[in-house]
């Protein structure tokens, strides 16, 4: 039987891959949505610092839960990857070098990136109209601030990058070859033309949040940036969860019974035989 045949009629099961891919999108959209929310509402960051970039630096506190918060997620993002990456070279070897530069972006910027953005944290955002810009470039804050705009940056264009190999390289070939489930198939297009789409648009809000430091481009970037993490999340862990389920069921990493996550099937009765 072949792949086209094959894979839709596989259903798979909710094992350690499935879980990690349930589960590793809630820090990061906790971070990304509930918690800003939060920090304005109770005066931490205001208008036109609103960015989450300003909410991480506005307490240790903060600090702290988005470095642990977003870590984790990362965490399970590289695991789900990790995963994924194999079935693709297993099953579409002619796509190798696609995936493998997918993989590479993922280890060597993306992740690095990341931790780089939530180690790095300043006091104030950087705002290019101040007549103090030459006092702020001699403050250790402005190194710091830096760091922290580099990294970011990286962060985003790397996963920009990685959306095109994800949605436009990788996802046609799967879909021909009949590898992908509709829902898989939904999530990763959809999500991966929106941070295509939306990556531009931030780049330019950016500029210009930079140098007006207005409270209206506070409020698009925020809205470009929330916009654009929530997709990433999205189409990381949605993008491959069925897949993960079906790796589940044909190579289980753990019996999740064994630790009490699941039931354990109840045993069979024998039949008793007839007199």
């Amino acid at each position: 039987m072949d792949g086209r045949s094959a894979h839709p009629s596989v259903g798979g099961i909710v094992g350690f891959r499935a879980c990690v891919a349930a589960v590793g999108w809630i820090p990061a959209t906790i971070l990304n949505i509930v918690l800003p929310v939060v920090a304005v509402w109770r005066g931490d960051v205001a208008l036109p610092n609103v960015m989450l970039s300003d909410v991480m630096a506005s307490g240790p506190l903060y600090e702290a839960v988005y470095t642990w918060g977003f870590s984790i997620s990362m965490i399970c993002v590289c695991f789900v990857f990790r995963e994924a990456s194999t079935f693709w070279r297993q099953k579409l070897p002619s796509m190798a070098p696609d995936v493998d530069r997918f993989v590479f972006m993922l280890y060597a910027f993306c992740a690095p990136c990341l931790l780089g953005l939530v180690a790095f944290q300043y006091k104030h955002d950087l705002s290019l109209h101040r007549e103090d810009i030459w006092a702020l470039i001699y403050d250790f804050d402005f190194l710091l601030w830096a760091l922290h705009v580099f990294h970011t940056s990286v962060f985003f264009l790397t996963c920009c990058a990685m959306a095109y190999i994800y949605g436009l390289r990788l996802s046609p070939a799967l879909d021909a070859s009949g590898l992908t489930y509709p829902s898989d198939k939904f999530w990763r297009s959809s999500g991966s033309w929106c941070i295509l789409m939306l990556t531009p648009v931030g780049v330019v809000v950016r500029f210009f949040h930079l140098f007006s430091g207005t409270a209206l481009w506070g409020i698009l970037l925020v809205l470009v940036e929330v916009a654009l993490i929530q997709v990433f999340v999205i189409v990381a862990f949605l993008g491959v969860a069925r897949l993960m389920m079906e790796l589940d069921l044909a190579e289980p990493m753990m019996d999740l019974t064994h630790i009490g996550l699941q039931k354990s099937p109840s045993k069979a009765k024998p039949e008793s035989k007839a007199d």
